[in-house]
């Protein structure tokens, strides 16, 4: 099933391929006037390649956005009943439901044709890894936010909605922005990161393709947080190529920066927006510092596992070569 799907692909491709026009025994007959060389196959080739990962690429992301448009027409035939519970945050977790759930569907997709990492790996629950992501992410935001203003901070008081008297609002609130985060990495880190990386060959090209799409998606006005957080959360799904770690890390980064700004979970604001600006770069600077210290984690345990693995063959040669 599989096999049959993939050369049905491949086919698609090449029709695709040839529609455009590419002939490449023609491209490398010009390549040939132009550069004068015997060898002209090889670029040629090249060129060939590329432009099918291109073609597949584009048809890869139309067919996302098919199942995107049947997930929406599904949805809409299940419209929610107007009346007192039908409030915006309620219309917004039925939205951000859809898009996951059509995510979701893009991803399995995408494994089941070999064109995107499994299931099974993007869903693994990495528990220590994403405890270790959320501290450090929490504590970096509010000891630059600290650093920045203390005395504002202090003056203006720490007042959260309470949330045993209105677990309601806490419910709803964290629901929505949970399924937003959890859209955003689906849709930038497990789709968009992953094809760009197979479309140019390159791990480094899919981060900061899917890291510029991230920001150009935000508001300008937040590029010195999103630009920082977009590269942040492209390198922990690179090295654990988990979507719940960088989701955990998403979201703890948003809740973290909600209670400052005293947007939604707050009785009164902690931070105007005036004095909550200064303090933008510091926590931006905090999360490259958080950036390189995670990549430098990681390094240092590959290297200590390569170090194990390299100690565990030598002993089972020296124990073979002792029974011999």
């Amino acid at each position: 099933m599989v096999a049959s799907i993939e050369n049905n692909l491949s086919m698609l491709v090449n029709e695709c391929y040839l529609w455009i026009g590419f002939d490449r025994d023609r491209m490398a007959g010009y390549l040939f006037e132009f550069v004068s060389m015997k060898n002209i196959k090889y670029p040629a080739d090249a060129l060939n390649r590329g432009a099918r990962r291109l073609v597949e690429f584009v048809l890869l992301l139309f067919a996302v956005a098919a199942i995107g448009v049947a997930a929406k027409f599904v949805e809409g035939a299940f419209p929610i009943q107007s009346g007192p519970g039908a409030t915006p945050l309620n219309w917004a977790i039925r939205n951000l439901s859809t898009m996951c759930l059509s995510m979701v569907i893009s991803l399995w997709m995408l494994a089941f044709i070999h064109r995107g990492h499994p299931m099974k790996t993007l869903f693994q629950v990495r528990a220590r890894m994403m405890i270790g992501l959320v501290a450090g992410a929490v504590v970096s935001i509010a000891v630059a936010a600290l650093l920045v203003d203390f005395e504002a901070i202090r003056s203006n008081g720490f007042h959260p909605i309470n949330p045993r008297v209105h677990p309601q609002i806490w419910t709803v609130t964290l629901t929505a922005m949970l399924l937003g985060v959890l859209f955003e990495e689906l849709f930038h880190r497990a789709l968009l990161q992953t094809l760009i990386s197979r479309l140019f060959g390159n791990e480094v090209a899919g981060l900061v393709g899917a890291a510029a799409i991230f920001t150009v998606m935000h508001p300008l006005k937040d590029a010195v947080l999103v630009i920082p957080g977009a590269l942040l959360f492209g390198v922990v799904f690179w090295r654990t190529r988990s979507v719940f770690c960088t989701t955990a890390l998403h979201l703890a980064m948003n809740v973290t920066i909600d209670l400052l700004k005293g947007r939604t979970l707050m009785v009164s604001p902690l931070l105007s927006p005036e004095e909550f600006a200064p303090m933008k770069p510091a926590i931006g600077l905090a999360l490259i510092f958080l950036t390189i210290a995670f990549e430098l984690g990681h390094r240092r345990a590959e290297r200590r596992k390569a170090c194990y693995a390299l100690n565990d063959s030598h002993a089972t040669i020296v124990a073979s070569s002792a029974l011999l």
